[in-house]
């Protein structure tokens, strides 16, 4: 009878182990399901945010406020720092549920590393330049977020605006693409008026591109006008 009682007892004591035992995997389940859900929403939104760049959402989130929503219906950003985290509030499915918290998150991209000093007018050669992963998150990286020149746009073509130093990245605000014509370089000027044509010769008063306007002093007249900079050196100007 003691044995039986004994045996009796201790099934009972699995028995209790086992319900709690399934109601704490339930739980860990239903918050995993959660931060899965969570990562996807967040991922979304900074990718909006971070559209040049490759975005991961990991680890744990920080609650900051009750986190018993177990349906997300909405998220949305609230900020982030300069360490790598992202401050969101979520709504669940009542619209009645809110919380708080923090995300850690980075944002890849490929951009470049200057390796030497370049000045102002200077022409980009590739060789001046190291291509790199760089995470726009964190760091002094992320005070250029959204500027950091794509790698994936050839510096062939490209001409420094400012001082660019050792160790910086290349921005987009630092470079513009070679004029097609510079200050001073011999035009054509064609001046069409009442039905007219005039052809005279003049200097470029400014860069320009082929198919934007231009300003042009004439060489003879030293007249300023302004016109469209055509191909082969031609500005067409209508008065």
């Amino acid at each position: 009878m003691k044995m039986l009682s004994l045996l009796k007892k201790i099934t009972f004591a699995s028995f209790i182990v086992s319900v709690m035992m399934s109601g704490a995997e339930l739980r860990a389940s239903t918050v995993r399901s959660l931060e899965v859900q969570l990562k996807k929403m967040i991922k979304l939104e900074l990718a909006k945010a971070y559209p040049e760049a490759q975005v991961e959402v990991y680890g744990h989130p920080r609650w900051l406020t009750d986190r018993s929503i177990e349906s997300p219906r909405r998220v949305t950003l609230l900020g982030d720092d300069s360490k790598g985290h992202i401050h969101f509030s979520v709504q669940g499915e009542n619209f009645s549920n809110d919380a708080e918290g923090w995300f850690s998150f980075s944002a890849w991209t490929m951009g470049r590393v200057a390796t030497k000093r370049i000045r102002p007018g200077e022409v980009l050669d590739v060789g001046s330049f190291v291509e790199q992963k760089i995470d726009v998150a964190v760091g002094s990286a992320r005070e250029y977020r959204g500027v950091i020149l794509p790698a994936t746009v050839p510096t062939s073509k490209l001409e420094s605006l400012q001082t660019i130093l050792e160790g910086q990245f290349l921005t987009s605000t630092a470079v513009r693409r070679i004029p097609d014509v510079r200050r001073g370089d011999p035009l054509q000027v064609q001046i069409e008026s009442s039905g007219l044509l005039i052809r005279t010769s003049g200097v470029a008063e400014e860069p320009s591109y082929v198919g934007r306007t231009i300003r042009v002093q004439t060489l003879r007249a030293k007249r300023e006008l302004t016109g469209q900079l055509l191909e082969g050196g031609v500005v067409e100007v209508r008065i």
